[in-house]
């Protein structure tokens, strides 16, 4: 599990960790042990080449990211708001590429 939240998210999130599973956060170190796992906080600095790395895990299907909803980046006020109304997974915020209209 890979928190970016913090907060009573992240101390929930350790009742769904496998066992054996590991409860990364970097929002604020991980108040609760997962049932048979461990827990781990870093600190995050931006970094290209990881970002890329990430991604590219994610299309070989190795990160299977839960995405609740994709919104255009115009729509960021009402992404925002869907979030605060309850919708699972992560609201993605799509970016035209460059030329094209939003």
């Amino acid at each position: 599990m890979f928190d970016t939240i913090g907060g009573d998210a992240l101390a929930r999130s350790a009742a769904i960790v496998k066992p054996g599973g590991v409860l990364v956060s970097i929002s604020a170190p991980p108040p609760v042990t997962p049932r048979g796992g461990r827990t781990v906080f870093f600190i995050v600095e931006p970094d290209r080449s990881e970002l890329v790395k990430l991604a590219q895990l994610t299309s070989q299907g190795y990160l299977r990211p839960h995405v609740g909803a994709v919104r255009p980046l115009a729509e960021t006020r009402a992404a925002f708001l869907s979030k605060r109304r309850g919708v699972p997974g992560k609201v993605v915020l799509g970016v035209p590429p460059a030329g094209l209209p939003t």
